[in-house]
């Protein structure tokens, strides 16, 4: 009974945080927009598919403490891949590459080190380039570091609550052995998956 009270308060916890974060996410949109709109669905979209999420993830880590089968994981895991999907439609379409690529370098521990380190790297270039267009939108000051920091903490977050849907079955095998063709394949994927999504930035930006 404590158990179940506990996971209900976790929940709980995770439907307001959800919400707050999505609040913060559509304000943060406003403030680095040139020309900002105000719409009602819009805003509840967002705030919406954040709190779902944030709900999701939250669902997932409760289950997980209670679930020690192989194929109910995976299903679970499946779930919290899904309800992820509506955080990166419209504008955040663009950040789902740095999302999936930093949240494998973070919570898959049983990749070898360098190649974690390889994916954080590639993650970071297209929050560099909004970055950058934020900068050239409104100059370099203090205003646009505190739009840049609530970017990359909104992210930093949501990567960070990815951790229940990425983290693999804890009974799996033992530590993942890649060979470094099987390094290099991964790589190059990721790679082609990121340098296909800035073509899509450069292309809208010149629309």
């Amino acid at each position: 009974m404590i158990v179940a009270q506990r996971g209900w308060k976790i929940i709980l916890a995770a439907v307001f945080g959800g919400l707050v974060l999505g609040i913060v996410a559509r304000l943060w949109m406003r403030w680095i927009s040139t020309d900002p709109e105000f719409s009602w669905g819009g805003t509840l979209g967002i705030v919406i598919a954040f709190t779902i999420f944030a709900t999701t993830q939250a669902t997932i880590y409760v289950l997980r403490r209670r679930v020690i089968s192989r194929r109910l994981t995976s299903v679970i895991r499946g779930v919290g891949t899904f309800f992820t999907l509506p955080l990166f439609t419209a504008a955040g379409a663009v950040m789902f590459p740095t999302v999936i690529l930093a949240s494998i370098a973070v919570w898959r521990k049983k990749i070898y080190k360098d190649v974690r380190i390889a994916l954080l790297v590639i993650s970071f270039v297209i929050p560099a380039i909004q970055i950058k267009g934020i900068g050239s939108d409104f100059g370099w000051n203090f205003v646009t570091l505190g739009r840049s920091l609530l970017f990359i903490l909104i992210y930093s977050v949501v990567i960070l609550l990815l951790k229940p849907t990425l983290t693999p079955y804890e009974g799996s095998d033992s530590k993942v052995e890649l060979t470094k063709r099987f390094k290099l394949i991964l790589i190059a994927v990721f790679t082609i998956f990121v340098v296909f999504n800035l073509l899509r930035v450069f292309v809208m930006s010149s629309d």
